[in-house]
């Protein structure tokens, strides 16, 4: 018997961080661990509304955001960061996308639309899957005027040195900088060299001014510069 989908479920989440002009973000807990989880709201040029990752919110945070335009998408890094995507499609009606390695996986847990090639281009979001990542995690390319923001979903993070428990901890979550953690690079690393360089290119792109990770905190500073260091360390 299929286990059942999960429903909008509402849990503890931070007010809406207005990271740009048209990047928001809200971090909550990921259900059942002691880790957090950040999505990110891109508005298209036409106005519509993509989300990177699914965060049930309150009422209050819920009528601002739809305020603020309509939902279009949401795309989901890879099958296991699916826990309230079945809710956030069915509560807003979004169609979803994810790395076409991901596709058949996901659909075990929410109607997919289809892979990330699929999504609708506009000039203000793009996704790219990562070189060297065995589940093709995308990274989300936001625009917003000659400021560019990285919206990454498991391959960088920025977990803070006391966040998480001992056993985190001991697995090498934890800063003090934006790196590649080890479960990562043992687990779902294809290809190291094809991953460091990625990065590394990513590092590089025009306007960078921001990397927003889903686990942990924002890099307002020297975006690139922390990007070549998680680079270095892959």
């Amino acid at each position: 018997m299929a286990k059942p989908r999960r429903p909008w479920t509402v849990t503890p989440h931070s007010p809406i961080e207005k990271l740009d002009d048209n990047l928001w973000a809200v971090t909550s807990q990921v259900p059942g661990l002691p880790v957090s989880r950040r999505m990110c709201v891109v508005k298209k040029s036409t106005g519509g509304l993509v989300f990177f990752h699914a965060v049930p919110l309150d009422e209050k945070t819920l009528a601002e955001v739809l305020a603020w335009g309509r939902p279009e998408a949401l795309v989901v890094g890879h099958d296991q960061h699916a826990v309230d995507a079945n809710g956030f499609r069915e509560k807003l009606g979004v169609k979803v996308y994810t790395p076409k390695e991901s596709v058949e996986k996901l659909r075990e847990k929410v109607e997919v639309e289809g892979p990330i090639e699929a999504l609708p281009s506009d000039p203000a979001i793009r996704f790219e899957s990562i070189a060297g990542t065995k589940k093709a995690e995308p990274v989300g390319i936001v625009k917003s005027s000659d400021r560019v923001s990285l919206l990454f979903c498991d391959v960088v993070q920025n977990n803070a040195p006391g966040s998480g428990n001992l056993f985190l901890k001991v697995l090498g979550f934890n800063g003090p900088a934006p790196k590649v953690v080890p479960v990562f690079k043992m687990l779902f690393t294809s290809d190291r060299q094809a991953l460091r360089a990625q990065i590394r290119e990513l590092s590089t792109t025009r306007g960078l001014s921001r990397v927003v990770p889903c686990h942990g905190g924002v890099v307002e500073s020297n975006a690139g510069a922390a990007l070549r260091a998680a680079a270095d360390a892959v």
